[in-house]
C-alpha cells in the first residue's frame, strides 16, 4: 500500500495501523504457546516493523537533535515516556517509563516488543541496524542500551 494524502489533517501519512493496546496483550498471550526465545523473536520483530514504519514520518527532520526526533517519534507509538540518556549514534541509552507493555505483560517479562520498536525508529533514522540490550526487567523503569551493528 502507498502513503495516502489524509485531507482530514492535510499531511501525507505512512501506512500505520492502529491497534487498540488489548491486542499487544493477545499477541503476547498466543505466543506464549511457542518457545520463550521464539515469543521473544516475534516480539522484537513486530516492534521492529512498528518502528521502521514510524520512523518514515521523522526522517526529513535529520538527526542532529536526536533526543527531539526519537521523542516525537515515541510519542507517535504512545508505548511509554522515553527519555534519552546518551544520543551517540554509536551507542544510544534510552530509559523509559509508563510502558504500555509492562502493564500488559508484567514487570517481571522482557519488553520486546518495546525493544524492537525502539530499534526500528533508530535504524530508520539513523539508516544503520542497532543491536539492543535491556536492563532492569522486573522494574516499571526499563533501561535499553543501542549499539550499532
Amino acid at each position: 500500500m502507498d502513503d495516502f494524502y489524509d485531507t482530514d489533517i492535510g499531511v501525507q501519512t505512512s501506512d500505520i495501523l492502529i491497534l487498540p493496546s488489548s491486542f499487544l496483550g493477545t499477541l503476547w498471550s498466543e505466543l506464549q504457546k511457542v518457545s520463550n526465545e521464539d515469543c521473544r523473536r516475534i516480539m522484537f520483530a513486530c516492534g521492529h516493523t512498528v518502528g521502521k514504519s514510524l520512523s518514515v514520518n521523522y526522517v526529513g527532520m535529520g538527526t542532529d537533535d536526536l533526543d527531539m526526533v526519537l521523542n516525537q517519534a515515541w510519542a507517535e507509538a504512545g508505548l511509554g515516556h522515553l527519555f534519552v540518556l546518551d544520543s551517540n549514534p554509536e551507542k544510544i541509552v534510552v530509559k523509559l517509563e509508563n510502558l504500555l507493555e509492562v502493564a500488559i505483560i508484567g514487570a517481571d517479562n522482557h519488553c520486546d516488543f518495546t525493544a524492537g520498536c525502539l530499534s526500528g525508529v533508530l535504524e530508520g533514522l539513523l539508516q544503520q541496524p542497532y543491536s539492543v540490550v535491556e536492563e532492569m526487567v522486573g522494574e516499571e523503569t526499563r533501561l535499553f542500551k543501542f549499539n550499532k551493528k
